[in-house]
């Protein structure tokens, strides 16, 4: 079993971050995560729009044909999204299906013998999108917990990064993010604090 009390990385490892927009781009979090590590290879695997059932099916390629020792997934704020808005005329993904994916992922990862797998769970929306959409991560962020903890994987709590943020400030407000979504360089830098943090990687 995964001792969670140990570092995630060991020096000369390879993480693979998968996720969506919020992971893709040359600098999102992931480019600080690199910087952090620079013994280890960090490798960039978000692809913008993505939610887990989609997610699931580029997983050889992305993730096993890579051969990482680590996994992080930042998965969840599309999948709270899918059947509502722009996306009213996708399939609606469940919190409890979103839950389940995540078991798949780590499952999978087990059978392929990598062991040290990650999960973030989504913070929510400011601005107009939150105007537009509401709350409507709050149970998607308990069912990264509880995948978490049934398939003993590390939790980074990004939901309590992005109130602490915040500091109260109405959810009408653009504060962390530049257009309600996605994270300003700063909320990035934090993003990658907290999960090395999380990671027992940070001195």
């Amino acid at each position: 079993m995964l001792d969670l009390t140990k570092p995630f990385l060991e020096k000369g490892e390879t993480l693979v971050c998968l996720g969506d927009s919020l992971t893709e781009g040359e600098n999102s979090y992931v480019k600080f995560l690199q910087e952090a590590l620079p013994e280890n290879t960090v490798i960039n695997a978000g692809r913008g729009g993505d939610k887990t059932p989609f997610a699931l099916t580029r997983f050889e390629r992305d993730v096993f044909d890579r051969k990482p020792d680590a996994l992080s997934i930042m998965l969840g704020a599309n999948d709270a999204a899918v059947g509502r808005g722009c996306w009213a005329d996708e399939p609606m993904v469940s919190a409890e299906a979103y839950r389940c994916n995540l078991v798949w992922m780590a499952h999978l990862c087990h059978l392929k013998g990598i062991k040290k797998i990650s999960i973030a769970t989504p913070f929510g929306l400011e601005g107009k999108a939150y105007l537009a959409h509401g709350e409507r991560v709050h149970e998607y962020n308990m069912a990264a917990r509880d995948a978490a903890d049934e398939m003993k994987t590390y939790t980074v709590p990004l939901d309590a990064l992005f109130a602490s943020l915040r500091k109260g400030a109405p959810l009408a407000v653009l504060v962390v993010t530049r257009d309600g979504t996605h994270p300003l360089a700063q909320f990035h830098k934090d993003i990658a604090e907290a999960m090395l943090k999380a990671w027992n990687l940070k001195k």
